[in-house]
């Protein structure tokens, strides 16, 4: 009870904090500046509330509607702050000129992480260069991880189902096994089934909660700390015989920056807990609810299944049960399209938010104008939905519909990212999708529990993807 009044002591003080934002950011907007060819401001009824309610209760509409009316560029009234929505034609401007549009601003939008995760952000280039490097180096040394925390996951979280299970949505059936994937895979096996940690972590994949901002730290660096230790005195104790595990936490004790002289003493466990804990807030909660939507894709479609389960068959067979290496992944074709076009057709509306750091201001290649400070985010709705992009019928659900993988980078399919921001975990993303996707395949059969769900409830910030509405799937045990 006590923790509900805390939460909702903080969501007021948001509110309020936002409201004089709103109120501040008016009047600067309303001040006399110099002239530019400004995008058209789309319109709206309420001063300093201006689209705020409407991009939260009905974002979509309010996305397509202001594309028809207004092209392909134009400007919303949120919290007080204008932000400018680019379509296709103009997204090569956010790439190309990498100078004048700031990413790590963009993602300010994202609020108290800035603030919170302190010492990362200090040293965001190097946070990110140490996930990317670690997929890149070690994704086929840690395949079997993976995939044998993927089954433990099953065994714990959903159970045999020889009765049929009802998971009230299908991100229900899968946060806890992402949790317990991450948590294995992140700091180690010394977790093991540590409920705190396990806590800790589903807090993080579920998505981000105030009452987590005041004990996160504190938790994750006391289990840090003490793994910490027991390895040090393993390695002092073994010497060369001491084999070092292939966790993340490891790889960062590599590191003579962070981990130097080899004493556990002085190591920086706040950048350590910072990395992790924004790389899974960033990284894997969206991923979890994005295999929630292949998951229940995979359930309501049943003309894709018999494809789909004759590949994992098929590739479990020459596999032995076993994935050892990316290539083994590499085989399962259908199933990465079938994965890439439900990203596709579940993608969040706005995107890959960048604030304008020019010293005045900046021209777009058609013209329009924007003045320093301002956001930018690209309208991915109208590029996932364009017949010229996507191909015919791109509303349609269609498995075949991509000849790509879902980590290609491609200007037609964003959600990971363009340019030197890609994201640096979408390997691992998608590996543990299809991973997930391919056991489930194995060990269940599923069905939706409605025939038609209610449409998916889009979040309208740069928080997290769209939640899905009724997604209620059943499991039962495949024989």
């Amino acid at each position: 009870m006590i923790n509900i009044l805390i939460e909702s002591i903080y969501i007021q003080l948001l509110i309020v904090l936002v409201g004089l934002i709103a109120v501040l950011n008016y009047f600067h907007l309303t001040r006399k500046r110099v002239k530019l060819n400004e995008p058209p401001i789309v319109d709206y009824r309420i001063p300093m509330i201006g689209h705020t309610l409407r991009l939260i209760n009905d974002c979509e509409k309010l996305i397509v509607e202001s594309g028809e009316k207004y092209g392909e560029i134009y400007s919303l009234y949120i919290f007080g702050e204008l932000i400018t929505v680019v379509g296709k034609d103009s997204i090569g401007d956010l790439y190309r000129k990498e100078n004048d549009f700031d990413f790590y601003s963009g993602t300010d939008v994202k609020l108290v992480v800035k603030y919170i995760f302190d010492d990362a952000f200090k040293n965001v280039n190097k946070s990110l260069k140490f996930m990317k490097n670690y997929f890149k180096v070690n994704l086929n040394n840690i395949m079997d991880r993976i995939e044998q925390n993927v089954i433990k996951g099953f065994d714990i979280y959903i159970g045999e189902c020889n009765e049929p299970k009802v998971f009230n949505d299908s991100h229900e059936a899968l946060k806890n096994v992402f949790a317990f994937v991450a948590m294995n895979l992140f700091l180690g096996e010394e977790c093991g089934h540590n409920e705190e940690i396990f806590e800790l972590f589903k807090n993080l994949v579920r998505l981000f909660s105030l009452r987590y901002i005041s004990k996160y730290k504190h938790v994750i660096i006391k289990h840090i700390k003490l793994i910490i230790k027991k390895r040090f005195h393993e390695k002092k104790k073994l010497g060369d015989a001491w084999i070092p595990p292939t966790d993340v936490l490891q790889f960062f004790l590599n590191d003579p920056e962070i981990a130097p002289d080899l004493d556990p003493n002085n190591v920086n466990c706040n950048l350590i807990a910072d990395i992790i804990s924004i790389f899974i807030l960033a990284a894997m909660s969206s991923t979890s609810y994005r295999a929630s939507y292949a998951l229940y894709e995979l359930a309501k479609r049943k003309e894709d299944w018999p494809e789909l389960y004759q590949e994992a068959q098929q590739i479990n067979e020459q596999c032995n049960g076993n994935f050892k290496t990316c290539d083994d992944l590499d085989k399962m074709v259908k199933l990465d399209r079938f994965i890439k076009e439900t990203f596709r057709l579940n993608a969040d509306l706005l995107r890959l938010p960048r604030q304008c750091i020019t010293d005045t201001h900046y021209t777009f290649s058609n013209g329009y104008q924007i003045p320093s400070g301002r956001m930018v985010s690209v309208d991915v709705l109208e590029l996932y939905r364009n017949e010229n992009f996507q191909g015919p019928n791109p509303n349609e659900f269609n498995a075949s519909h991509h000849n790509s993988p879902a980590t290609k980078l491609d200007r037609n399919f964003l959600l990971f990212g363009h340019g030197k921001h890609i994201c640096p975990g979408r390997n691992y993303a998608v590996t543990l999708t299809k991973i997930t996707l391919h056991h489930i395949m194995l060990k269940y059969n599923l069905r939706t529990k409605f025939e038609n769900r209610v449409p998916r409830n889009h979040i309208g910030f740069f928080i997290a993807p769209a939640r899905p509405g009724d997604s209620s799937i059943i499991f039962e045990k495949n024989n």
